[in-house]
């Protein structure tokens, strides 16, 4: 996870209404880490429910999407084609 830090000027800065919006989130993102935590501590002190929660982590995460670029056919020879003639120009 990456944060960002804001320096005084920028929380002076903040409408007030946002800054107590952050605020109260600070303690809900903690909350969420701690349950986490714990989910997984007791989890581990049972086999199934470490299965269980190994299962539903590896949900939660999901399969990436990994997309391949598809050269056309011929197109490296055609750069190194153009590499060649920009060369000769010269």
């Amino acid at each position: 996870m990456r944060f960002y830090a804001m320096n005084y000027r920028e929380v002076l800065a903040l409408p007030l209404h946002t800054f107590w919006m952050l605020n109260r989130n600070v303690s809900r993102i903690q909350a969420e880490e701690d349950l986490r935590a714990f989910r997984l501590l007791v989890a581990a002190q049972h086999g199934e429910g470490a299965a269980e929660t190994f299962r539903d982590l590896q949900t939660e995460i999901g399969t990436p999407v990994v997309t391949v670029a598809r050269m056309q056919t011929g197109a490296i020879q055609r750069l190194k084609q153009l590499a060649g003639a920009g060369n000769e120009r010269r």
